[in-house]
C-alpha cells in the first residue's frame, strides 16, 4: 500500500539531525507559522524549539528562502542552488506584468552594506523615485510597491537573505541582510525539473504527476517527463504509533489524493467549509495519524492554553501523544499557527468544527 512506503519515507529514524531530516523528508514549508517546529518534533522528540532556532539561525543547517511555486520554505545547504533556481523560475513568471525593478535592487544591496536592514528602514533610506506604487494589481498579489518585489528578487537571486525577529520560526516581522560569503550556493542543475523530481521521489514517492506538478508549480506534462528518470531510493523508517502533525506537514502536503489516508468523513476544505475527504485536495487540519492512517484531527486552543481533538475512530494512547504536544505548544511556543497572522474568526471555525464532530 502507498500509504505504508509513504509513512517509512517521512520517518526515517529518530536519531537524525534538524537538516538530515530535512533531506531525508522534504522542504519545510514555513511562512511564519510554527508548523516546522512540530513536524521536525514529531519525527525526533528529542528536539526543543531552541535547538530548532538555533540550527536554522545560529549553526546555519537550514536556510529559509522563496523555493518551489515561490513558496518560503526551509531548505538544506545541499539543495539551496537548486531551491533558489526554482524559486527565482517561479518569481519570474509571477511578476512579468510588473516594472523592472532591477535598479530598486541594486540600491537595497547598496543600502544595506555590511549591515541588516528592515523594510521600513529600506523604504525611509531608498530615494522615493526609485520606488513605484503599484495600486490594485499589486495589493492583490501582496504588493504595494517595487520594494518588496525587488526584496523578494535579491532572495531568489542568492543576494540576500530574510532573518526573522528574535530568530524564531514563527515571527511576524523581517530583517534582511548580504547572503553571507560563509553559505556557498553552487551552481543548480541544468535540469531543474529532473533534480527536483529525483527529491520529491526520495521524499514521497510512489507518487503521480499531479503530485508532483503541483509542488513543484511545473505543468502535468514537464511533471510526467521529469518523473520518468530513476527511480527512487528505497524507503527504510518506521512511523508507526500515535502521531500528532500540523497542518501542512510533508506526509499529507506532498500529495494530493487523501483518500489513501482516510476515507468516509467530513473535513473543512481551504476556505474553512466542510466537505467529505473524497473531494479535498490538501488537509486543512492538523491531523492525528496512527499507524500512517488519519485517525482524528486537532487544533490548539490559545485562550484555554490546550489542544482540542477529536478521533474519527476509537484509537488507544492517543491520550498521552496529545498531551505531550500540548505541553510543548505550551511551554516552549506559546501557540501554534497555521501561518504568522492566523487568529481570530479563522481559527474559531476550525475549533468549533471540531467540536461539533462526532467522536
Amino acid at each position: 500500500m502507498s500509504r505504508e512506503e509513504w509513512l517509512a519515507r517521512q520517518f526515517p529514524g529518530e536519531s537524525l539531525s534538524v537538516g538530515e531530516i530535512v533531506t531525508r523528508t522534504g522542504w519545510l514549508h514555513s511562512a511564519g507559522g510554527t508548523g516546522p517546529y512540530l513536524s521536525l518534533k514529531a519525527r525526533n522528540r528529542t528536539f526543543t524549539r531552541q535547538h530548532i532556532d538555533d540550527s536554522v539561525y545560529r549553526r546555519l543547517d537550514l536556510i529559509e528562502l522563496p523555493a518551489v511555486r515561490d513558496s518560503m520554505m526551509l531548505v538544506p545547504k545541499g539543495d539551496l542552488a537548486l531551491a533558489l533556481a526554482a524559486g527565482h523560475r517561479s518569481f519570474l513568471a509571477r511578476i512579468r506584468q510588473f516594472p523592472n525593478v532591477d535598479p530598486v535592487a541594486d540600491r537595497i544591496v547598496k543600502t544595506i552594506g555590511d549591515g541588516v536592514r528592515s523594510p521600513e528602514a529600506l523604504r525611509d533610506e531608498i530615494p522615493p523615485k526609485l520606488i513605484t506604487n503599484l495600486g490594485r494589481a499589486g495589493r492583490k498579489m501582496g504588493f504595494a510597491s517595487t520594494l518588496p518585489i525587488a526584496l523578494r528578487l535579491l532572495q531568489v537571486q542568492g543576494r540576500v537573505v530574510r532573518l526573522a525577529e528574535d530568530f524564531r520560526l514563527d515571527a511576524k516581522r523581517y530583517f534582511y541582510r548580504r547572503w553571507p560569503d560563509s553559505i556557498p550556493i553552487g551552481q543548480p542543475p541544468e535540469d531543474i525539473d529532473g533534480a527536483l523530481a529525483e527529491r520529491f521521489l526520495a521524499w514521497a514517492a510512489p507518487a503521480s504527476a499531479d503530485d508532483f506538478a503541483f509542488w513543484a508549480g511545473i505543468t502535468k506534462t514537464a511533471a510526467k517527463k521529469a518523473l520518468s528518470g530513476a527511480p527512487p531510493p528505497p524507503a527504510a523508517g518506521s512511523g508507526r504509533g500515535v502521531i500528532l502533525l500540523p497542518f501542512r506537514d510533508n506526509y499529507f502536503t506532498l500529495h494530493r489524493d487523501l483518500t489513501p489516508f482516510a476515507k468516509g468523513i467530513e473535513l473543512l476544505d481551504m476556505s474553512n467549509k466542510p466537505a467529505p475527504i473524497e473531494r479535498l485536495t490538501t488537509l486543512h487540519h492538523n491531523a492525528i495519524v496512527v499507524d500512517g492512517q488519519l485517525r482524528g484531527i486537532w487544533e490548539y486552543d490559545k485562550d484555554a492554553a490546550k489542544i482540542v481533538w477529536k478521533m474519527f475512530r476509537r484509537t488507544p494512547g492517543v491520550e498521552k501523544a496529545v498531551s505531550e504536544t500540548e505541553k510543548f505548544i505550551r511551554e516552549e511556543l506559546g501557540d501554534h499557527k497555521y501561518y504568522a497572522f492566523d487568529h481570530g474568526r479563522i481559527r474559531q471555525l476550525r475549533l468549533t468544527f471540531i467540536d461539533k464532530l462526532h467522536g
